[in-house]
């Protein structure tokens, strides 16, 4: 597959602005002192999506500048260019509302990125192409170029070196905006799986060192400020690039712990065809050792909002 070609609505000039303006890798707020607490909608709706901001305190709580200079990172899962209906990828729809529900707090700057599994060209079509269109504020940039990537350190216990998007280093405010779906390799792809598409060298991961300790090591050191688990359409079986058992579920999960978001998730759907532990999952207890999040199920607090 083709991963050197880059795309961007604007892109090459957004990753060009934010350049020369070092921020940390990340935007991180802390679980509050009793466990952290994961946000469970009903829907997936403005109403319920606002519902997730007004319950951390609105947006302007989660970074530290005026959100109108801000730059904001949405990162979806665009692996492939399938139809929402696959349950492969975060749903456009989702996405939509999350710009507007950014661009009515006053944001002016946000930034939809991936490294994707398939040449940029292929995604022309996606219905996440067409934001640009609708909101002057929204850029998407599909970072498929080795030179959108730095290299940086991680005193991980088998990741010793990684090589995050450049534009996380320049965000005043990270989310990663995950879809929830089965994964032959580390039966879960959600929060945590998801930061493998803001590297570069996702092979060595998968040749060269254990996977789910890789990937609880990359959590070190690519920490989004909140993450969104997209349950509009779950995938059972058959990931991580599908076909397979699909169920409709209308619903979002979300925390400023995404290690506790993934635990609840991975609670709540037999993945794989099985019901599974997050201590089960390999690159979720990695994460959890790393002091990366909770997975212990009794500490995490779920609020329906």
């Amino acid at each position: 597959m083709d991963r050197r070609h880059f795309l961007a609505t604007g892109s090459a000039a957004v990753l060009a602005a934010v350049a020369g303006l070092p921020r940390p890798l990340r935007a991180y707020a802390s679980a509050p002192p009793e466990g952290p607490l994961v946000w469970e909608t009903g829907s997936v709706s403005y109403d319920s999506v606002s519902s997730l901001f007004e319950a951390v305190g609105g947006t302007q709580k989660l970074i530290s500048r005026e959100i109108g200079q801000a730059t904001i990172v949405l990162k979806p899962n665009f692996c492939l260019p399938q139809p929402g209906e696959a349950g492969t990828t975060t749903s456009a729809e989702l996405l939509d509302i999350l710009c507007r529900r950014l661009i009515a707090d006053g944001a002016r700057r946000i930034i939809i990125t991936d490294h994707t599994l398939q040449k940029t060209s292929d995604f022309d079509n996606a219905a996440f192409m067409d934001l640009p269109k609708k909101y002057p504020e929204v850029k998407v940039a599909l970072a498929n170029e080795e030179r959108m990537f730095e290299p940086v350190e991680v005193r991980g216990k088998v990741l010793k070196n990684t090589d995050p998007l450049k534009l996380l280093s320049k965000a005043d405010l990270f989310i990663n905006v995950a879809t929830a779906k089965h994964h032959s390799a580390t039966q879960v792809s959600l929060g945590t799986k998801n930061l493998m598409g803001a590297i570069w060298n996702r092979k060595d991961f998968h040749t060269k060192m254990d996977l789910g300790q890789a990937i609880g090591d990359l959590a070190l050191v690519v920490r989004p400020a909140m993450t969104i688990v997209d349950a509009s359409r779950v995938l059972l079986t058959g990931g991580p690039t599908g076909p397979g058992r699909v169920i409709t579920e209308n619903r979002c999960f979300a925390g400023l712990d995404m290690v506790a978001v993934d635990a609840v998730v991975t609670s709540r759907y037999s993945f794989g065809g099985r019901e599974v532990a997050p201590k089960d999952v390999a690159h979720l207890l990695a994460a959890y050792e790393n002091g990366v999040g909770e997975i212990d199920l009794q500490k995490i607090r779920v609020i329906r909002v």
